[in-house]
C-alpha cells in the first residue's frame, strides 16, 4: 500500500513553512507517531523504522491527561464507535476516508498558523467596563440613514452589517476553527503538534486569568441606539458546537493535561450555570423559534460536557412542548417561513433539533420518535425540506440568499443517523448536481452514515 506522510519544514525567513510529502509502501499503516516529520535527525530516525516496516510509538506510558489512545473517544454529538472505526478504515488505506483525512491535515496545517486570540485585545469596552467580557453587533442592525448620528440602528433582516465584524465575533470565530481542525487532525494523526497548538488557543481564549473570556454572553448582538440588552445574541456560542468534541478528542495528548481539561469544564459549567439561570439568558430560552431551540441544544451540550446532566436532563424534558409549537403537521415551521431566508432558518432549526436527539441519548431520553397524535415530530421537519431540497418542488416563501446545499447535506446526514434511515442518505444524492461536493469532508470523515449505508459513494 502506498502511503503519504506530511513534514512541515522549519519557518524561513518570511515566518511561513514548506509542507512535504513523502510516500513510501508497506503492508498496512503503522503504529501512530506523534511528532511532526522534520528535517534532522529523529525524523530520519522515525523514517527508517516505518521504512523498515517496524511499529513506531512515541507515547509509551501514561498520557498527559489519562486516556489511553486505544480507548474509544468520549465525544458528546459525534459517535465513538463511528469515530474508532473510521481510524481503523484510515489504517487499512480506504481510499474515502484517505481523501476526507487529507482535507483534514490541510486545513489543520492552516489552523497552525492561527495565532492566540483574545478579546481582551478590542479596541471597544463593554458597557460593565470589562473586556474579558464578549461583545457583538447584532447582524442584521444598520445605521438609520434618516438620523444624523445613524442611531438608533434599524433592522434588515438577513443582511449582514459589516461593522459586525469590528468586535469579538472574529476571535471566538477563529479560536473555534482552528480548534475545530486541530482536535480531529490529532485524534487520526496523533501528531503532537496539533494538540499543543489547540491547548495553546484553547488556554489564551478560556483559561489563562489576563486573556480569558467571561463565561457570559450579555453583551452580544447589541443593538446600537437601544437602551437594552438582546438575549437572541446568545445563538452567537452555536459555534461551539463542534468545539467541544474536538477538545474531547485531545484527550490522551501530553499538551492537554488534565489541569486544562479542568479547568475548561469549569468554565463551561459556569457558562452553562449563567445561560439556565440568568434572567437575560432565560429570555433566550423562551424564544419560540430556532432562538430557542439552539439555547437548548448549547445548555445540553456544555451541561453534558460539565457534568451536569441532570441540567441536560431537565432541558431536554421541554423539547417535546418545542417542536408540538414549531412544527406544523406537515413540516412548516411557521416562526421560520415568514423570514427573508425562510428556507435557510428551516434547515437550521431542524439542524438543531437532530443534534438534540443525537445528545438525548446520554441521558436515556429518546428524543427522535417523540411525534405528536397529528405528525408533528422532528422526521416531519426534516422530510418537508426533502423535495424542495432536491427539485421535487419550489420553494414558494422569501429566501433572499442562495440555498446552502452544504447545509442540507448535513442535515439528511444526521436524519440518517438519528434516524436509522436510508432514504436520507439517498436524498443527499439528488441534491442539485448529484450532491456531489454538498456533503463537507469534515462531516465524510467525523460523521459517517450508519453501517447499512457504508457503501454509499457519499461517505
Amino acid at each position: 500500500m502506498l502511503t503519504s506522510l506530511f513534514y512541515s519544514t522549519p519557518r524561513n525567513e518570511s515566518g511561513s513553512r514548506e509542507r512535504t510529502a513523502i510516500s513510501f509502501a508497506f503492508s498496512s499503516r503503522p503504529a501512530v507517531f506523534t511528532h511532526r516529520l522534520r528535517v534532522g535527525g529523529v525524523p530520519l530516525l522515525v523514517l527508517s523504522c516505518l521504512a523498515s516496516g517496524l511499529a513506531v510509538d512515541a507515547s509509551a506510558g501514561e498520557s498527559g491527561s489519562g486516556s489511553s489512545r486505544d480507548a474509544l473517544p468520549e465525544t458528546l454529538f459525534l459517535r465513538p464507535e463511528a469515530l474508532a472505526a473510521q481510524k481503523q478504515r484510515l489504517e487499512a488505506g480506504d481510499s474515502h476516508v484517505e481523501a476526507a483525512f487529507d482535507e483534514l491535515i490541510r486545513r489543520a496545517e492552516e489552523a497552525l498558523e492561527q495565532e492566540p486570540v483574545t478579546i481582551v485585545s478590542k479596541p471597544q469596552t463593554p458597557p460593565s467596563g470589562d473586556k474579558h467580557d464578549y461583545m457583538s453587533l447584532g447582524p442584521y442592525w444598520w445605521p438609520d440613514p434618516d438620523s444624523e448620528d445613524g442611531l438608533p440602528y434599524i433592522q434588515r433582516d438577513g443582511e449582514v452589517n459589516p461593522e459586525r465584524y469590528d468586535y469579538d465575533l472574529p476571535r471566538l470565530d477563529a479560536v473555534t476553527r482552528a480548534v475545530r481542525d486541530l482536535g480531529p487532525a490529532y485524534y487520526f494523526s496523533e501528531n503532537e503538534e496539533y494538540a499543543e497548538h489547540a491547548a495553546l488557543l484553547l488556554r489564551t481564549f478560556f483559561i489563562d486569568v489576563e486573556t480569558r473570556m467571561n463565561p457570559n454572553l450579555k453583551y452580544a448582538q447589541i443593538r446600537r441606539g437601544h437602551g437594552e440588552l438582546n438575549p437572541g445574541g446568545i445563538i452567537e456560542t452555536t459555534r461551539f458546537r463542534d468545539l467541544i468534541d474536538s477538545i474531547l478528542l485531545l484527550k490522551g495528548s501530553e499538551a492537554w493535561t488534565n489541569e486544562d481539561h479542568t479547568a475548561l469544564k469549569r468554565w463551561f459549567g459556569d457558562y452553562t450555570d449563567w445561560l439556565v439561570n440568568s434572567e437575560h439568558a432565560r429570555e433566550e430560552a423562551e424564544a419560540a423559534n430556532n432562538h430557542g431551540t439552539w439555547w437548548a441544544y448549547q445548555a445540553v451540550l456544555y451541561a453534558l460536557f460539565s457534568g451536569k446532566n441532570d441540567v441536560a436532563l431537565e432541558v431536554l424534558k421541554t423539547i417535546p412542548d418545542r417542536i408540538s409549537d414549531q412544527i406544523e403537521p406537515d413540516g412548516r415551521q411557521p416562526y421560520e417561513i415568514v423570514r427573508t431566508r425562510s428556507f435557510h432558518y428551516h434547515d437550521f432549526n431542524n439542524r438543531g433539533l437532530l443534534r438534540l436527539a443525537r445528545l438525548a441519548s446520554h441521558v436515556d431520553f429518546d428524543l427522535a420518535s417523540f411525534e405528536t397524535d397529528d405528525g408533528r415530530g422532528i422526521r416531519t421537519a426534516v422530510e418537508f425540506l426533502i423535495p424542495y431540497a432536491t427539485g421535487g418542488k419550489e420553494w414558494e416563501w422569501e429566501q433572499i440568499s442562495d440555498i446552502r446545499y452544504n447545509n442540507v447535506a448535513r442535515q439528511f446526514r444526521r436524519a440518517s443517523v438519528v434516524f436509522e434511515d436510508p432514504k436520507f442518505e439517498r436524498a443527499i444524492e439528488r441534491l442539485p448536481d448529484g450532491g456531489k461536493g454538498h456533503l463537507h469532508s469534515s462531516v465524510r470523515l467525523l460523521d459517517p452514515p450508519p453501517e447499512l449505508e457504508i457503501e454509499s459513494g457519499y461517505r
